[in-house]
């Protein structure tokens, strides 16, 4: 198959992007017409609470090959991506972030997927300037996910990737709540290959994660890839529970052996702060836990579609079946 005899599809997310929106698709489709015959561009509008939805629509009366599909409120970036995922159609998925990500690099991503690579991952050059502590949690993070954890998340990985087909539907089955797409290439297979690449910005100041929300993420990740908190809870708890015999059996030798028992009111508080330390511990990992079951077991569709809006189809070959002209 030739490159351009190849059908193309990206998937960008969108969340208040007004200011940027109409320079990124610009690019996107300039990119888009120059190498491929057959394409689409998904934009997933995540909940924008200022003019991005309407831009765009204003977008489809002058491009082909665009669509528009709204979320009903923000459900995050992971989950924006999954539902392009959902409906993009293309031999090869490209998904890539509009605030960050040079649309040029597109034909690259997808020759490498056409080489036999299952899913193209893109790494930063250098990560943006961020506060030191921040920087550090990073590299900590992504050291225990990989090396403690066992799961593959090459550092500085972007959300900027190219998917197979194939790659694509086996994502797509994944329903977990918490999601993290970028590990779910380690889960699925189909082999991965890193693309380094220098980042783009079009906003003088790059948006990040308040620490509230990094920590969030990291927990996030963790209890949804790993059950080794747990393990490393019952360990600790046989651990103490050990201890706890040992100073049982120092009890009862004092009591035997010693002519005056002193009350060891020290000893005894400092033993129970501990307990009641190591108690509360248990019940925060259990409730991380038991948190995630419940939204594993209510049975509710991962988003919502609050309306999806599709511009003119352009058909090199007007016989060709898998390319719809409307969405309803």
């Amino acid at each position: 198959m030739a490159t351009s005899d190849c059908f193309a599809s990206v998937v960008a997310p969108l969340y208040n992007d007004a200011d940027i929106v109409e320079a990124f698709v610009r690019d996107v489709i300039e990119v888009l017409k120059r190498t491929y015959e057959n394409y689409e561009l998904v934009l997933v509008d995540d909940g924008s609470t200022d003019d991005t939805a309407a831009r765009v629509t204003a977008l489809l009366d002058r491009e082909r090959c665009i669509r528009l599909v709204r979320l009903s409120r923000r459900f995050g970036r992971d989950v924006a991506i999954s539902a392009g995922l959902d409906t993009v159609i293309g031999d090869f998925v490209v998904v890539l972030v509009p605030e960050s990500d040079p649309p040029e690099l597109i034909p690259e991503f997808i020759e490498r997927c056409r080489r036999g690579a299952g899913i193209v991952y893109g790494i930063r050059a250098r990560r943006p300037a961020e506060p030191f502590y921040l920087s550090v949690g990073a590299r900590l993070f992504y050291w225990y996910f990989n090396h403690i954890i066992g799961v593959d998340l090459p550092r500085n990985s972007t959300d900027y990737r190219a998917y197979s087909r194939q790659s694509v539907n086996a994502i797509t089955r994944i329903k977990d709540r918490l999601r993290y797409l970028r590990t779910f290439g380690a889960y699925v297979g189909f082999g991965g290959q890193p693309l380094v690449y220098e980042p783009r910005p079009r906003r003088a100041r790059v948006r990040g994660r308040t620490p509230g929300e990094a920590l969030a993420l990291a927990i996030n990740m963790t209890v949804a890839n790993s059950t080794q908190p747990l393990r490393l809870v019952s360990l600790a708890g046989l651990a103490l529970s050990a201890l706890s015999g040992l100073h049982v059996l120092y009890v009862l030798a004092a009591r035997l052996f010693s002519a005056h028992v002193a009350e060891g009111w020290t000893t005894q508080q400092l033993y129970v702060s501990v307990m009641f330390m190591f108690l509360f511990v248990i019940l925060a990992v259990l409730c991380e836990y038991v948190g995630r079951l419940l939204g594993e077991v209510v049975e509710r569709p991962l988003y919502f579609v609050l309306e999806e809006r599709t511009s003119s189809v352009l058909l090199v070959d007007e016989q060709r079946k898998n390319v719809v002209t409307r969405s309803d």
